[in-house]
């Protein structure tokens, strides 16, 4: 729904009389969009802002997601986009897309932005980085109208949690090249305050949601510091099965199997600090 750009003005009113001149200029959809989305109370709402902004500025498709990475492994993903449901599903049916997708390898080397799509395609063509796998992708995101694009790569306070953010539609270079021109201070920033916004919004949701017994952050810290089943279960004075339950009941919870998912999920929560994920990897990398 288009907003109330008059009513927004009035009802979010800044002052700006001990500003200096440089601080107080942002465009005035930037404005807007950073206003409401300091009001958004839970994540559909700022999707909804993300969606709108991208039909102001004349793009029809946006992609955001992160992964929490340990060393070049992916230990937990999210990611939502407006993009049709045969795209998602073609780039189910490859799990190795991540590994030949340039965008992947720049978001976690590079912080600097960068074009994408057939548009942009003789550009990587000419520096080298455009291998067949790649091409495909571009060919493919090109049939469902992803011509031109802009990808930021992303990061949060966590060193190991990176994303990305991708705004793009039918535009050809010229015109593309005049979008970012005009707007791309303000996709830039509405990205980059989104995403902190938005994993913050996702980190509490997943807290009330993964409310966890005592016997579960029990069974964490101890299996991060390398306890094995047989070893908690001692230490508890309790059977072999009812640690094994416990872990069972854990993996359910997060929705993962592996030690390694459940680890990063528990260091995303709060539940466990990088240091434990650290010292569990390098004891085990999964349950016996």
């Amino acid at each position: 729904m288009k907003r109330d750009q008059t009513a927004l003005s009035r009802r979010y009113e800044i002052r700006h009389e001990s500003l200096s001149p440089i601080e107080t200029y942002a465009p005035q959809l930037l404005q807007e969009f950073l206003r409401d989305l300091n009001h958004a109370e839970d994540r559909a709402t700022v999707w909804g802002l993300l969606e709108q902004l991208c039909a102001d500025v004349g793009q029809s498709y946006i992609l955001y997601g992160f992964a929490y990475m340990h060393g070049q492994q992916r230990a937990a993903y999210h990611s939502q986009s407006n993009l049709p449901k045969g795209w998602k599903e073609w780039v189910g049916s490859r799990p190795n897309l991540a590994e030949i997708d340039y965008g992947r390898h720049h978001s976690l080397e590079k912080l600097t932005a960068f074009a994408i799509g057939a548009e942009f395609i003789e550009l990587y063509r000419r520096d080298g980085l455009l291998t067949p796998e790649y091409e495909e992708i571009i060919l493919k995101a090109s049939e469902i109208g992803l011509h031109s694009g802009l990808f930021i790569p992303l990061r949060s306070s966590r060193r190991d949690e990176r994303g990305g953010f991708t705004i793009g539609g039918e535009m050809a270079e010229p015109e593309f090249r005049r979008f970012l021109d005009e707007h791309g201070w303000t996709i830039s920033m509405a990205a980059v305050q989104t995403h902190n916004i938005y994993l913050g919004m996702l980190q509490r949701e997943e807290a009330e949601r993964f409310d966890l017994t005592q016997r579960q952050l029990e069974f964490l810290k101890l299996s991060a510091n390398g306890y094995e089943v047989k070893e908690i279960a001692f230490n508890w004075g309790v059977s072999v099965q009812y640690v094994t339950r416990v872990r069972r009941e854990l993996c359910d919870r997060f929705g993962v199997t592996s030690k390694m998912a459940v680890m990063a999920k528990a260091v995303r929560l709060d539940l466990l600090t990088e240091q434990d994920l650290e010292i569990s990897h390098a004891i085990s990398t999964s349950w016996s």
